[in-house]
């Protein structure tokens, strides 16, 4: 009996001493790799500000900035060069002329509108009605005209037919 209590104490006291050790054994594990862990967060802290100073530096850079600036204005950009194409919409006004035998007065180009001054001759063939309507009707309808023919709201007419018309371009 006595030797069963003695194992049992022994037995207590070897898993105390295995717990103990292993406590330490962990803390010391724990301690050792928080260090690890330190040095490669102070590591890496290191680089992102050696990085952030070779940010602040290409900032600093002319080149730089001027691309950023086109980047962030690309669009506009983009859409005030389509705007300003003044040959092409001369050109695109001639073919509107061309297809539709209507003649254009006057043009002013303001703002991205042109407005026109349009003349419909009389010919014995077609009346200038038709050829207006045709016109109007035709150019709405076109899928490739770079313009948006605004709505035309005064009309003179006799056998030639005189009207104001306002192209927004698209």
């Amino acid at each position: 009996m006595i030797l069963q209590e003695e194992t049992k104490q022994k037995n207590k006291l070897f898993i105390g001493y295995t717990f103990l050790v292993l406590s330490v054994g962990l803390v010391i594990w724990l301690f050792l790799f928080n260090s690890y862990l330190e040095g490669k967060t102070q590591n890496l802290e290191s680089q992102i500000g050696q990085y952030n100073t070779s940010i602040e530096k290409l900032k600093k850079n002319r080149s730089v900035q001027i691309y950023t600036l086109l980047e962030e204005n690309k669009k506009l950009i983009e859409n005030l060069e389509k705007k300003s194409k003044i040959n092409d919409f001369i050109y695109n006004i001639r073919e509107i002329q061309n297809t539709y035998t209507i003649i254009f007065k006057w043009f002013n180009y303001s703002n991205w509108l042109i407005s026109m001054s349009v003349y419909a001759p009389f010919n014995t063939n077609m009346t200038a009605a038709n050829r207006v309507s045709y016109f109007i009707k035709s150019y709405r309808e076109d899928k490739n005209s770079i313009f948006d023919l605004d709505f035309i709201n005064t009309f003179n007419w006799n056998d030639n037919m005189f009207f104001n018309v306002n192209l927004n371009l698209k």
